[in-house]
């Protein structure tokens, strides 16, 4: 509520910051901050700010069209439009030859964070204010010289001798892209030795299976190594559903998979919107509304899933032991009981971590994603190998590199437990459904504790109605989801 009155005296004043505001808070005289080629270039800038051009051509090739690409207010503020994004390809086709410099005058786009109240940096309470549970502040697109760094201009933009100054951030287009090191090559390689076996066995399955199956290094481990990889034969089973129709499928999991997906894509999808939309805050309107609680609470998609790994893995376990009772408990059956699990799910998991950690973000290039704040504060550098150990949703849960992965770390805690519950309902049933109730009621009282005492919602949404008591809502996630 204080924002929003905040926001309407900022209107009825007309007091709003715009890219001469941004120029005005520079000190020049601490250009100590930055190289020369900077200095000089901001210099150019804030004199053309002063109505004074330091070339004869700056105000048409540079100085316009600075001022026509950078983001500036836009209508429904009071709505929670706080991101305007200005014109990218407009700002970095900036390259002009002036006269009486050695080298052209190019600028690069660079996001900068204003405070939402527009209070000055040295306030402790400056960029801090809260729009739907996260730390909001204006952003703007805004063309800087390309000489300049993120770090010199955030160091000259937030010094505590620059005016009344509200900028909090600085951030270049391209700073959030790694640069290329030995774990993007290392998974480049991998992914191209991958790539050439399934083509290799793919062509040699497609054109000479006929011929080759009567050699005698067809029967080789070796070839059928070789063979696993065939792109003909896994694409062509991937979409194969003939299995399906077998008898002994329990044929409902296809349904409940198919509708449960469409859940959580249509969940994610809406955890977007607010960001990209101009009026975030009508979003809240929507909560009123009982049609749209399913999307609200679609966090409950994912027990589907656990649902079904659940029933399937007891169902295929029962139907060997009814089928061998005594080598289904053996040593050996459970060794492979865990093995299977892991070679199974791991090397595409793997896979897919190191691809997002080290190749990925080099297709963010030059492109509106990476310069988000969430790609800002990625982790994925550091804590990528703990997603291996399937451990990362309870380890340093809040830097996980691939964030909805964490769902194969409860899924895959689950399956090494899952003994203590199939094993008593195999030798004594009435055991079993004893050990599998205590299960069930300490786990729903554990949650319902958790709610009562800290005043939470039941899944983590915080868009509707509160408890005005609810309290540390940063653990929520954690405990309630991803436990």
């Amino acid at each position: 509520q204080r924002n929003h009155s905040h926001l309407v005296l900022l209107s009825e004043t007309n007091t709003i910051f715009s890219l001469d505001d941004f120029l005005d808070v520079v000190n020049e005289a601490r250009g100590d901050f930055l190289s020369d080629d900077c200095n000089e270039d901001m210099g150019a800038l804030i004199s053309a700010r002063l109505g004074h051009f330091d070339y004869p051509e700056f105000a048409k090739e540079v100085w316009m069209t600075v001022r026509d690409s950078a983001g500036r207010i836009g209508p429904a503020i009071l709505k929670g439009h706080i991101n305007f994004a200005g014109h990218y390809s407009e700002c970095v086709q900036i390259n002009a030859h002036l006269t009486g410099r050695e080298r052209p005058f190019a600028t690069d786009y660079f996001r900068v964070d204003v405070d939402l109240l527009l209070q000055p940096h040295s306030n402790n309470e400056s960029c801090s204010s809260e729009f739907l549970i996260i730390v909001a502040v204006w952003s703007f697109g805004i063309c800087l010289p390309a000489s300049c760094s993120s770090e010199e201009l955030e160091n000259l933009f937030t010094a505590e001798t620059a005016k009344h100054n509200p900028v909090c951030r600085i951030h270049r287009t391209n700073d959030a892209i790694p640069k290329l090191g030995t774990g993007f090559y290392v998974t480049i390689s991998i992914m191209g030795v991958v790539f050439g076996l399934c083509l290799l066995s793919g062509v040699a399955d497609f054109f000479f299976t006929d011929y080759l199956n009567d050699k005698r290094f067809a029967k080789s481990f070796l070839w059928r190594l070789f063979m696993c990889f065939s792109l003909y034969t896994n694409v062509g089973g991937i979409f194969d559903t003939s299995e399906s129709r077998k008898d002994g499928q329990i044929a409902p999991i296809h349904c409940i998979r198919f509708f449960s997906m469409c859940w959580v894509v249509l969940g994610h999808l809406s955890t977007t919107i607010p960001g990209v939309v101009a009026n975030p805050l009508n979003i809240l309107d929507l909560t009123k509304d009982l049609t749209t609680e399913f999307i609200f609470n679609a966090f409950f998609s994912v027990d589907s899933f656990f649902f079904i790994g659940g029933l399937l893995l007891t169902f295929l376990w029962f139907k060997n032991y009814y089928r061998n009772p005594e080598l289904a408990n053996s040593p050996r059956s459970w060794i492979m009981f865990y093995v299977h699990r892991i070679l199974r799910l791991s090397p595409p998991y793997y896979m897919m971590v190191l691809f997002f950690a080290f190749v990925f973000k080099q297709f963010y290039r030059n492109s509106p994603m990476n310069i988000t704040l969430e790609t800002q504060t990625d982790a994925c550098q550091e804590t990528w190998w703990l997603d291996f150990t399937y451990l990362h949703n309870i380890i340093d849960n809040d830097d996980q590199c691939v964030g909805y992965t964490w769902y194969l770390s409860t899924d895959t805690q689950m399956f090494f437990f899952s003994p203590l519950i199939i094993l008593p309902l195999a030798l004594k049933p009435l055991i079993g459904l004893i050990v599998a109730t205590a299960f069930f009621i300490i786990s729903s009282a554990i949650n319902i504790l958790l709610v009562y005492h800290y005043h939470w919602p039941a899944t983590p949404n915080f868009l509707g109605a509160l408890d005005p008591d609810v309290t540390r809502c940063q653990v929520h996630t954690f405990l309630f989801y991803y436990l």
